[in-house]
C-alpha cells in the first residue's frame, strides 16, 4: 500500500492517501500521527489462521461450514453501526 501526505493549500487541509483512498485531516500532525500508527498497523506480524477464523480452507466441503457461520453471525453489529 502507497501511503503519503499532501497538504492541500486551496481547501487549508492535510490530505493522507493510501493507494485510491483519501483521508482529509485539519493539521499536519494529525496527518503524521494517522500515517505512523496506520504503518505500524500495516507492518506488524499477521498469522493468516487468525483472519481467516483459526483454520485454514481446505476445500469445498468447508466452504458450506464457512457460510453456516457467517450466516449464524449475520445478527451481529459491526463496531460502527452499534
Amino acid at each position: 500500500m502507497n501511503v503519503y501526505v499532501e497538504k492541500n493549500a486551496e481547501y487549508n487541509r492535510w490530505w493522507v492517501y493510501m493507494d485510491d483512498w483519501r483521508v482529509d485531516f485539519n493539521t499536519s500532525t494529525e496527518a503524521e500521527q494517522f500515517v505512523e500508527r496506520l504503518t505500524t498497523r500495516l507492518n506488524a506480524p499477521h498469522s493468516f489462521e487468525r483472519l481467516a477464523g483459526g483454520s485454514p480452507y481446505r476445500g469445498p466441503a468447508d466452504a458450506g461450514k464457512a457460510r453456516a457461520g457467517l450466516a449464524a453471525q449475520s445478527d451481529r453489529q459491526c463496531a460502527k453501526e452499534a
